[in-house]
């Protein structure tokens, strides 16, 4: 039987990957090329190296059984590590937001119409005018809490 990685090692890998992908950006590229729509595609590998992580103690806990076969779709996903996963490997609260916040960021740029730059920060409309900024500091808090995040994921499933 060859040494095959399992599927929770493979996206702890990932998301450390996007994670410094993201950390590479903002503390390289950002300050070089001072452009704000950067934060976007930084935001995008914050949120990649969260969902990474998020699924790589999902599987862990497939793998041992210790959930059941998981759907295809995110909220289904988060559901259940929120309500199983969470609580056996202590994961705050802020953990849960941070993934939430991600998620609806994503979300909000996916369905926006209209993004803008205006006083050091990217200002996302959506269709209905409701508007998401972001700016360097925000994305360096995320980062933050991202890197916690995955530090505690790999204490999860070691």
């Amino acid at each position: 039987m060859e040494n095959a990685i399992e599927k929770h090692d493979e996206h702890i890998l990932l998301a450390k990957k996007a994670l410094k992908t993201a950390d590479h950006m903002t503390y390289m590229t950002y300050p070089l090329v001072r452009d704000l729509k950067i934060i976007v595609s930084i935001t995008e590998n914050i949120y990649l190296a969260v969902i990474n992580a998020m699924e790589s103690v999902l599987q862990y806990d497939r793998f041992y059984k210790r959930i059941n076969p998981l759907a295809e779709n995110f909220d289904s996903r988060f559901h259940v590590f929120k309500e199983k996963c969470a609580p056996r490997y202590e994961f705050d609260r802020d953990d849960l937001t941070l993934i939430e916040e991600l998620r609806n960021i994503i979300k909000h740029h996916t369905d926006s119409n209209m993004e803008f730059v205006r006083s050091d920060k990217l200002i996302i409309c959506s269709p209905t005018f409701k508007m998401k900024t972001l700016d360097i500091s925000a994305i360096k808090q995320y980062l933050v809490r991202t890197k916690k995040f995955i530090r505690k994921t790999e204490l999860a499933i070691k």
